[in-house]
């Protein structure tokens, strides 16, 4: 489709929202967990080893990782990881709300915004986009 007016890229546009979102599902999606999983074993696992508890490794699985379309063109990844009523992902970033004193209690560890910063520094999540939406034939330049 050749675009040549305004009316013409409201058309263009629109049609992109269901591949876009195909893509943020699929791809993007996928590539943030990924680099999630890294940041939380860099910046929660190993920073110590306990010696209070074990660890059930829950953290930096994709299991406890949920990502969710908020309209077309949003996603959102978080970490849901919760021990009952507790925001277990919560209270590892910031470092507040431990049951228990030891060494880290207060000390944030801030893994989700380490996989903000990874993401800004390398654009993989634009890189993971960009295959979705070429898989889908969308060739962008």
């Amino acid at each position: 489709m050749q675009v040549k007016n305004q009316k013409d890229l409201v058309k263009f546009l629109q049609k992109l929202n269901q591949p876009i979102a195909k893509a943020l599902s699929n791809d993007v999606a996928k590539t943030v967990k990924t680099v999630m999983k890294d940041k939380v074993k860099e910046e929660v696992y190993d920073v110590y080893e306990p010696t209070m508890y074990s660890r059930t490794g829950q953290l930096g699985s994709e299991e406890s990782m949920k990502s969710e379309l908020i309209n077309d063109t949003t996603l959102v990844v978080e970490n849901v990881r919760s021990d009952g009523d507790r925001n277990v992902a919560e209270v590892v970033a910031s470092g507040s709300g431990y049951n228990f004193g030891f060494e880290y209690a207060g000390v944030p560890r801030p893994f989700t915004e380490a996989t903000r910063e990874e993401l800004r520094n390398t654009g993989a999540h634009k890189a993971a986009m960009y295959r979705g939406l070429k898989r889908q034939g969308i060739n962008l330049k």
